[in-house]
């Protein structure tokens, strides 16, 4: 009877567990999507373009031009003056801030308005190299641009190294990676809220 009884609490608190784990993940969600959905709409000093795949010819996966494209948006209509792209080097070995800056040129965006930084490998190293960069060319404001579910986190991360006048864009494209992307974001973010 009193093993019954331990085996019946230990199957209780697991549910219970389970049952604050999955409200939590949609509550996170929840914020996640309104956040990435709701876009910033003044001006800025800079956009920072979170890299994604590239293919072997340089030419940009749809869903990272639909981020470049997000940028190349706010450039046209003169809230940004500066393009930060970065990325790291993709598995056709392209790396993936020469490509975003190429794909730029081919829209007429001058050379001088874009920044391309190969070493952005992760969320963390776009922030941390922006964040460098910035030493020198002192942009008061950015605006980070990336799928609606990334936004949330980049501006995180871009914050707690010490950039605080930041806000977010997000792609106008969505793909069933989505899904996917914001499942992931919810333990990616909290990676980067107990280890960045």
């Amino acid at each position: 009877m009193g093993f019954q009884k331990i085996k019946f609490f230990k199957s209780r608190k697991l549910k219970i567990a389970i049952g604050v784990f999955i409200f939590w993940l949609l509550l996170h969600s929840a914020y996640v999507i309104y956040d990435g959905l709701h876009n910033y709409s003044g001006k800025a000093d800079a956009a920072i373009v979170f890299g994604n795949s590239v293919f072997a010819d340089s030419s940009l996966s749809p869903w990272l031009q639909g981020r470049v494209d997000a940028a190349l948006q706010l450039y046209k209509e003169g809230r940004i003056k500066k393009i930060f792209v970065s990325g790291g080097k993709g598995e056709y070995g392209v790396h993936e801030g020469d490509a975003m800056k190429k794909y730029l040129l081919e829209k007429n965006v001058s050379a001088n308005d874009i920044i391309a930084d190969n070493y952005g490998s992760n969320s963390y190293r776009t922030a941390k190299d922006f964040i460098a960069l910035n030493d020198s060319l002192h942009f008061a404001s950015a605006i980070v641009v990336s799928s609606f579910y990334h936004i949330t986190r980049c501006k995180y991360i871009i914050k707690k190294l010490g950039y605080k006048n930041v806000e977010g864009y997000a792609s106008d494209k969505y793909f069933w990676q989505d899904v996917y992307g914001l499942f992931r974001e919810f333990f990616a973010f909290y990676k980067y809220m107990l280890f960045y």
